[in-house]
Parts: structure tokens; C-alpha cells; sequence
């Protein structure tokens, strides 16, 4: 059954129970029942001295194994180091060998080599030193090389026959891949069309040419991209001479979307993994913070010069002091959204810097719009708060056009600032966090007492 999360959170209050009272066949036989994404989630409802409590009744290896690959990352890193050589290596052989590689990659290379050097030619972790060598964050690192593929002469009989030959060595078939005779990558066809197919047509007259494919050197989010994009539940992975290699299949593929989508998310706030793991220390957490805060913390600093130049428009106009707050305010949710929605776009395709100016218009004419709704509604409000004042309708008017100006320049600034760092290929989502927020609020107040200034000295006599 799938648990919902009041479900699990039961569960698990019955396995600390039991992993308390050491009833251990109680406990085995609950973990029996139970797929192996379930158990690896328990493990962040059990304090740690007693996962190997746990993981050890859980029967059998092939599970183990399962088990071990779906744990969080801070937990499976954590966990590995309470493994023996021998217990890891043992798993890592019965593994899948995207899924080996993986964690061989956690490792220590000292201690990745050793495991390696006790598993002798064991197929499955020479498949995982091969995929070793690519970067983890490209399709060579994410992939798997145990690929379904057959050449084109083969009839459909012949490949149905082969296909169940194979089916207890193969992970996922989705697709059937066709190569020819060097293993170049000519054709694709579903199971289906091969299923329906008479038996004695050749793959080659069944088979699709136009084969949507990645190299090994493709970057991990731009192979998500793909599969999103085309509705693919798999895609071939080749060299550089074309030559199939391997494949990524669909839970990959969710695997990177989550990932990223944390990164991203993480990135917008200002932060890093390190510093949100839960079993990070508080000096690990500040110290990974400490860097990201320092835009905003040079933003603070200039806007006190900024504001302090002013001083004598603040003195004789103290009421320009109570429309700091949500002059800022509102220019930093607009910079905020702007650089949100541009940063999402870019990371989902759906943004092409070739249309730059498309977009920097429209969210620029978004926060004019924005900000003639809000400029309004906050003048009204000046002019009946400061209805005594010697020219009301002057300050009314001021305060609202600094606030339509403020929320406009930080749509420019949110949304322009991420298609620039996308220019030159640095990720988008770092300029949403600190960078959007530090430049929206130093030019917000800028504009706004320049403006009152102009504006008031006109009239007032105001310097």
C-alpha cells in the first residue's frame, strides 16, 4: 500500500516502539511487508545509533540494496560510513550500476578504489568505474549503460524472443534502441509497434529514424528538459561518434527534476545544501550562509549612505521617512517575482535569451502596471493621512509616482538581472536571492528620495 503521511508517521511511531522493546522478528516481519522507499524513509525518524539495527533485518540483500539507493543523501552518506567494506561492497554488486556508481561517488576515492578492488570483474561495478569518469551532473553520470538494443537486421519475432531472453538482467524497457553494426544508434520503436508487428518484419522497416538522443557530456537538467519537453519515459545516452552507450530512464529523470528544483530553490533564498541539511551543525550552517548574506549585507550598508545623504529633506520632510518601509517593500516583492518567474522559465526552456528584450518588456510593464495600482491606492492614503500638510496633493502625488517608479525599476532589475547571469552561463537562480534583493532595494530608495526631492524642493524650498 502507499502510505500517506499520517500513515508513515505512524508506522514509524510502531517501529521506534518495537526497536525499542528489541523485538526484532516483530520488526522483520513489519519491514517484510514493507517496499523498500518506506524503509529508507524510516531512517529519518530513527536516531542514528540504531540504523544498523534496522537496516540489518531487512531481508532480503536485493532489498537491502534497494533500500540503501533510496535513502535521503545526508542519511545515505552518513550511513555508508557505518558499513563495512566487505557489507558495502556485497550491496554495491547486486546493485543497478547508475544506481552503484552513485555511491561509489559519496565515497571517499580511497575507499571507493578498495571496495572496487574486493568486487574483482563483477559486472554490474565495472559498469559503475566506467560511469565514474563522466561528470555526475552530466547524462554519462546519471546513466544506465545496461541498454536494450538490437541491430536492424533482426525480425520482430526474433526481438520479442531476445527481449524475454533478457528480461531478468534488464532495469526498465520502455523503448527498443536499433544500432547497426558498429553500435551506432539508427532507429527506435515502441514495445507496442512491436508487439502488433507481423513476426517476420525487420526492425529496420519498423523502426523510427528521427531518434531524439543526448551525448554523454549533456547536462543532467537540459536531459530532464528533453524528457519533459518530448513526453519521453527513457533517453539514449551516446558518444561522441554516435555510438549508443547507455540510457536514462523516467525515475532518473524525477530524481534530477527534484534536485535541481531544490538547488534552484535554495539558490533564490541565498543558500546551500550544507547549510539546510538536518544534520548540519550550527558552525557548518553559519559558516555556508555567512558568504551569501554579505550582498545583503553591502546592500544594507549602502543604502545607510544613501539615506544619510538625505538627511536634510528627511528633516524638513519627517514624513517621508514613515513611506520608507513600503517603498521597499513592494519594490522587493515585484524584483523578487520577476526574477522568480524569469529564473523558473530559463531553468524550464520556456525563456530563450534570443528573446531578451520580449521579456524584459514584459515584466517591465508588469510592474508599471502593478505599480499605477498601488501608486493610487497609496497616494490616496497620503493625502487623507497628511491631509494637513502645506500641499498634500504635491506630497500624495510624489509618494505615489517614487512607488510607481521603485516597483518598475525592480521589475527591470529581477527580471533582467537573470537573463544576464544566463548570458554568461552562470546559473540564473543565484541572482535571485541576495543580488535581486540588494540591487532592488538600494535603487528603490535612491529613486524615491530623489524624486521627493525634486519634487518637494520645487515648492518647499526643500535642498
Amino acid at each position: 500500500m502507499a502510505y500517506t503521511q499520517d500513515d508513515f508517521g505512524h508506522l514509524a511511531d510502531t517501529v521506534l516502539r518495537l526497536l525499542r522493546r528489541n523485538a526484532t522478528k516483530n520488526l522483520a516481519r513489519v519491514l517484510d511487508k514493507l517496499r523498500p522507499a518506506d524503509i529508507a524513509g524510516l531512517f529519518s525518524r530513527v536516531s542514528d545509533n540504531r540504523w544498523l539495527q534496522l537496516f540489518q533485518l531487512v531481508e532480503p540483500q536485493e532489498k537491502a540494496a534497494d533500500v540503501l539507493t533510496e535513502m535521503e543523501i545526508d542519511i545515505q552518506t552518513s550511513f555508508l560510513e557505518r558499513l563495512s567494506d566487505i557489507e558495502l561492497a556485497n550491496l554495491l554488486a547486486i546493485m543497478d550500476s547508475d544506481d552503484a556508481a552513485d555511491i561509489l561517488e559519496a565515497l571517499t576515492e580511497e575507499r571507493a578504489a578498495a571496495i572496487l578492488a574486493l568486487t574483482g570483474t563483477k559486472t554490474e561495478l565495472s559498469d559503475a568505474a566506467v560511469l565514474l569518469k563522466y561528470d555526475p551532473d552530466t547524462a554519462g553520470g546519471i546513466m544506465n549503460p545496461d541498454v536494450f538494443a538490437l541491430p536492424a537486421a533482426m525480425t520482430a519475432q526474433e526481438a520479442i524472443a531476445e527481449l524475454q531472453r533478457r528480461s531478468d538482467e534488464l532495469e526498465m524497457v520502455f523503448y527498443l534502441y536499433i544500432i547497426n553494426e558498429h553500435g551506432h544508434l539508427v532507429g527506435v520503436c515502441s514495445l507496442r509497434d512491436l508487439v502488433i508487428t507481423p513476426p517476420h518484419i525487420q526492425l529496420a522497416d519498423l523502426m523510427t529514424t528521427d531518434v531524439l538522443r543526448v551525448t554523454t557530456s549533456t547536462d543532467q537538467e537540459e536531459v530532464a528538459r528533453i524528457a519533459d519537453r518530448y513526453n519521453l519515459l527513457a533517453v539514449p545516452v551516446v558518444d561522441e561518434s554516435n555510438k549508443l552507450v547507455g540510457m536514462i530512464t523516467v525515475d532518473d529523470i524525477i530524481d534530477v527534476i527534484r534536485a535541481e528544483a531544490t538547488e534552484d530553490m535554495l539558490r533564490m533564498a541565498g543558500i546551500t545544501d550544507d547549510s539546510v541539511s538536518e544534520r548540519a551543525g550550527v558552525l557548518d550552517a553559519a559558516k555556508a550562509r555567512i558568504p551569501w548574506l554579505l550582498a545583503s549585507f553591502i546592500g544594507g550598508i549602502l543604502a545607510v549612505f544613501v539615506i544619510s545623504s538625505f538627511e536634510e529633506t528627511l528633516a524638513r520632510i519627517a514624513a517621508l521617512a514613515a513611506f520608507i518601509p513600503i517603498v521597499l517593500g513592494m519594490g522587493g516583492n515585484v524584483g523578487t517575482q520577476s526574477s522568480t518567474i524569469v529564473t523558473r522559465g530559463i531553468a524550464l526552456g520556456r525563456i530563450e535569451i534570443s528573446r531578451l528584450w520580449h521579456v524584459l518588456w514584459r515584466e517591465v510593464a508588469t510592474g508599471v502596471l502593478c505599480g499605477v495600482v498601488y501608486g493610487l491606492i497609496l497616494g490616496a492614503v497620503v493625502a487623507i493621512k497628511y491631509h494637513d500638510f502645506s500641499q498634500p496633493l504635491l506630497l500624495s502625488v510624489t509618494i505615489g509616482v517614487s512607488l510607481l517608479c521603485s516597483m518598475t525599476i525592480a521589475a527591470l532589475v529581477g527580471g533582467g538581472i537573470p537573463l544576464v547571469f544566463e548570458r554568461f552561463r552562470i546559473d540564473p537562480a543565484i541572482a535571485a536571492g541576495p543580488f535581486v534583493t540588494t540591487s532592488v532595494d538600494v535603487l528603490g530608495i535612491l529613486i524615491f528620495f530623489l524624486i521627493a526631492r525634486f519634487a518637494l524642493s520645487s515648492v518647499l524650498g526643500v535642498a
